[in-house]
């Protein structure tokens, strides 16, 4: 008891210890003071406005404090990564935790303005077994609705803020042309939630261009019962560098919960148009088993996704145009716009990174 009140002081006071350390250590924006600006002087001397000179402070201040955090982020993962290893391994082992904090804002013509935030902390524990990972994730979406996992826009909407799950996994175990992983844990809060979760994964080449992959999970919570998500996915490479690829899925998923099962096909397409910009365009239908046994939605959608700075600022634009089942499928046009931010010290974030994935035998150390 006393290690999951830890557990969850630590996870809640993180955020709040990490700005506090960027608002002490950034470096503020302020010149140096004149030989005219003593405690006598009834004026302030004004300075002439350089707006070179404010834009070079300006982007001095940002890269400070983006490293600070960084820096702090990285701190918090070696000592708790030192604090658990069992031995006195002293290699020199890579930290490669990491904070994502995300601001989302939707609004629909027919639906209202929402607003999402969200903090991700991914803790990375070299030296504690390497065969065992410690998994802390704030906004778990397993009792999300399948569409929204589909489309990326998934947030954790059924699990609300208390239902931080923590616990270990055992990651990448191989069974010949299968990789599979599984999680157990507890949710953060009391009354204490056990949850486990397994997923099974297979690629196989079927063409030089064409390749499918597989993927089998089950979740299961005590206090939400069973889950299943079932997904098939082909993807193609339209140009021969693969920074254009065209990828379908067809998924279907069982909430004990909710007795019913949801069924999504998706059709899409990633365009690398830059190395700063990446385009994708979604075309999809989603139905449900329930009594109603009707189409649930259709869409489509488009999203530029980019860049803005270094590799830790991202911005995101997404308009939508849906004919949902709950407007009796009058058109709804929407649009999204996400930010989002990495905090990481040796972790190098890829967020326009769109790959077809690889069978076993064809991967390598550096393609994980």
């Amino acid at each position: 008891m006393n290690t999951l009140n830890s557990i969850s002081f630590f996870y809640i006071s993180l955020p709040l210890c990490l700005f506090y350390t960027v608002a002490i250590q950034a470096a503020p924006i302020i010149d140096k003071p004149t030989k005219n600006d003593t405690a006598t002087d009834l004026v302030p001397y004004a300075a002439p406005i350089d707006d070179a000179n404010t834009q070079h402070h300006m982007k001095l201040w940002i890269d400070n404090s983006q490293q600070s955090m960084s820096d702090s982020v990285h701190n918090i993962g070696e000592y708790i990564d030192q604090g658990l290893a069992k031995d006195d391994d002293k290699a020199k082992l890579t930290n490669r935790s990491y904070l994502r904090i995300r601001y989302r804002s939707i609004y629909s013509h027919r639906g209202k303005l929402e607003n999402d935030f969200k903090v991700y902390f991914k803790l990375d524990l070299p030296h504690v077994k390497r065969d065992w990972k410690l998994i802390l994730d704030s906004e778990p979406s397993d009792y999300d609705s399948l569409e929204s996992k589909q489309r990326g826009i998934a947030s954790g909407s059924k699990t609300q803020a208390g239902n931080t799950i923590g616990g270990f996994r055992l990651q990448d175990a191989q069974f010949g042309n299968w990789t599979s992983d599984f999680d157990i844990g507890v949710k953060i809060k009391l009354p204490l939630d056990p949850f486990t979760k397994a997923r099974l994964s297979r690629v196989d080449n079927i063409s030089q261009n064409w390749t499918t992959q597989f993927d089998q999970e089950l979740f299961y919570y005590h206090s939400k019962g069973l889950g299943s998500l079932t997904q098939i996915s082909g993807f193609y490479a339209l140009t021969p560098d693969h920074k254009n690829i065209f990828r379908t899925t067809t998924s279907a998923q069982y909430l004990q919960q909710d007795d019913k099962w949801e069924l999504v096909q998706q059709l899409n397409i990633y365009q690398r148009a830059t190395e700063k910009d990446l385009f994708e365009y979604s075309l999809g239908i989603s139905a449900d088993t329930d009594e109603i046994k009707e189409v649930t939605n259709y869409w489509v959608s488009a999203e530029w996704k980019r860049r803005v700075y270094k590799h830790w600022l991202y911005l995101a634009a997404r308009p939508q145009l849906e004919f949902p089942r709950d407007y009796n499928y009058h058109a709804n046009l929407g649009i999204m716009i996400e930010l989002e931010m990495f905090f990481s010290k040796n972790r190098k974030i890829d967020e326009l990174g769109r790959y077809i994935p690889k069978p076993v035998k064809q991967r390598t150390i550096t393609d994980k």
